[in-house]
C-alpha cells in the first residue's frame, strides 16, 4: 500500500499505550516493537529472589523506561522505525521520548486509545496526538491514514494555511496564481498562504459574498457547536492527496474536511469580523488531531474548528462569530448589545458580576449589555 510505503521511509517513533493495538500497528508497518511491560517482567525475573524484591516501584518503572529509550535509540541509529507500547502519563517519560525523537531527528507520534466522550487529561505539549475510539473496532489502515495526515502537520509545524491579503495574483517569482476554489486565474487581489504555494484564492472566493446575517441563517448546526460533527455533511469531497492514493473521503483527513466545506460553501475561508482588526482564517481539523484553543470571545475551550488570526493568536468559536450584535433575550426586558469586552470607557461595569448568574466575569471576554439599565451578562447566560 502506498501509505504504508511512505511511512516506512520516515524516521519515526510511534508511542501507544494499548499493547494489542501497538502489536497490530507494528506488524502492519513492519516496524520494530518495544514493550515496556515485557522489559519490566524480564527485569523482575532477573533480580535475586528476596522479600524486598521491588514489584512495581516508581524506580523500577523509570529504569524500564530508560531501557525502552536506549533500545529505541540504537534501532533508530540503524534506521529501524519503532512502535513503543508504554504508559505515557508520567511527564518525565514523555519528556524522554521527545528528547529521543529530537536526538534521532525522528517524528514522534502519540496514539491515545479511549472513547471519544472521555475527558482528555493527557496533554502532549505541542505535538499532534491521534485518538483511537475504543468503542469501535480497531482499523489499523485508518490509523495509518491519520498518521500521514498528522505527520504533514508536524512537518509543516502545524501549518494551518494562514492567509494574507495581497494586491495581485502573483507569487514570489511573479508567476500567475490559480484560485483553489474556482479555479481560475487571479488577476487582482488575492489571499495567499504565507507558508506554501497551494492555498491561493481570489479575494471574493475566500471571503464569499454572504454577510454575517446570511451566514447565521445558512451555517449548519453541526458546525456551530464547540465540538463539530462532520458526519452530517450533505456531500463529501475528497482532497487531491486522497484522490491520488485512491482513498475515500475521510473525517480524519483535514484536507478532505477543508475541501468539503469549500465546495459546500458553508463557512468562508476568510472572515472579517468587527471584534478584530485583521482577517480571520478558517481552521477545520479532524477530531483525531486534538486541535484545541481558548475562544477569545466567550473564553471557553473549543475543538477542531475555529477562525484564527495567526499574527495575534486570536481564535473564535463558529458560534461566537455568529452571535447576534443585538439580542432580544427572555432574561431582560430591553434589547442587549454585544460588547467585545468592557474597556476603559466602561470602568463602572468592568468588575461587575453577571446580572443573571451573579458569578464574576473576565473583563476581556464578550458580554451582552443593556446600556439603559447598566446591566451585564455572560454570553451563555443571556442566550
Amino acid at each position: 500500500m502506498e501509505l504504508k510505503r511512505e511511512l516506512k521511509n520516515l524516521p519515526m517513533i510511534i508511542a501507544i499505550e494499548d499493547r494489542s493495538k501497538a502489536v497490530e500497528l507494528a506488524k502492519h508497518l513492519r516496524y520494530s516493537f518495544i514493550n515496556h511491560q515485557d522489559i519490566a517482567s524480564n527485569l523482575q525475573q532477573s533480580l535475586p529472589s528476596s522479600s524486598d524484591k521491588p514489584a512495581a516501584t516508581p524506580q523500577l518503572d523509570d529504569l524500564c523506561f530508560n531501557i525502552v529509550c536506549q533500545v529505541a535509540s540504537i534501532q533508530l541509529k540503524m534506521e529501524i522505525r519503532v512502535v513503543i507500547s508504554a504508559p505515557l502519563h508520567k511527564g518525565i517519560h514523555f519528556d524522554q521520548l521527545v528528547k529521543l525523537a529530537q536526538s534521532a531527528d525522528a517524528s514522534l507520534m502519540v496514539v491515545q486509545c479511549q472513547t471519544l466522550d472521555k475527558k482528555d487529561d493527557f496533554p502532549v505539549r505541542g505535538l499532534v496526538k491521534l485518538l483511537v475510539d475504543t468503542s469501535e473496532p480497531f482499523d489499523v489502515k485508518k490509523l495509518v491514514k491519520q498518521m500521514l495526515d498528522a505527520r504533514e502537520l508536524l512537518k509543516l509545524k502545524c501549518h494551518f494555511h494562514a492567509l494574507k491579503l495581497y494586491t495581485d495574483g502573483k507569487d514570489k517569482q511573479n508567476r500567475n496564481l490559480h484560485c483553489k476554489r474556482c479555479p481560475e486565474d487571479i488577476p487582482g487581489p488575492s489571499y495567499q498562504c504565507v507558508e506554501c504555494d497551494k492555498h491561493n484564492f481570489h479575494k471574493s472566493c475566500a471571503e464569499l459574498a454572504s454577510s454575517l446575517d446570511g451566514l447565521r441563517e445558512n451555517c449548519p448546526s453541526y458546525l456551530k457547536g464547540n465540538k463539530p460533527n462532520y458526519k452530517y455533511f450533505s456531500e463529501q469531497h475528497r482532497c487531491e492527496s486522497c484522490k491520488v492514493s485512491n482513498s475515500d473521503f475521510s473525517e480524519d483527513c483535514h484536507h478532505c474536511l477543508f475541501q468539503t466545506n469549500m465546495k459546500l460553501g458553508h463557512l468562508p475561508i476568510v472572515l472579517r469580523h468587527n471584534s478584530h482588526a485583521h482577517p480571520l482564517s478558517l481552521i477545520i481539523m479532524p477530531h483525531a488531531h486534538n486541535y484545541k484553543y481558548a475562544c477569545c470571545g466567550c473564553g471557553e475551550l473549543g475543538e477542531c474548528i475555529s477562525y484564527r488570526c495567526f499574527d495575534c493568536n486570536f481564535n473564535l468559536h463558529i458560534s461566537c462569530v455568529l452571535l447576534q450584535p443585538v439580542l432580544k433575550s427572555i432574561r431582560h426586558i430591553h434589547p442587549l448589545a454585544l460588547y467585545y469586552g468592557l474597556g476603559e470607557d466602561d470602568l463602572d461595569r468592568e468588575d461587575s458580576p453577571c446580572n443573571i448568574c451573579n458569578d464574576g466575569r473576565n473583563p476581556d471576554n464578550w458580554v451582552y449589555v443593556c446600556e439603559e439599565c447598566k446591566w451585564v451578562a455572560h454570553i451563555a447566560c443571556a442566550i
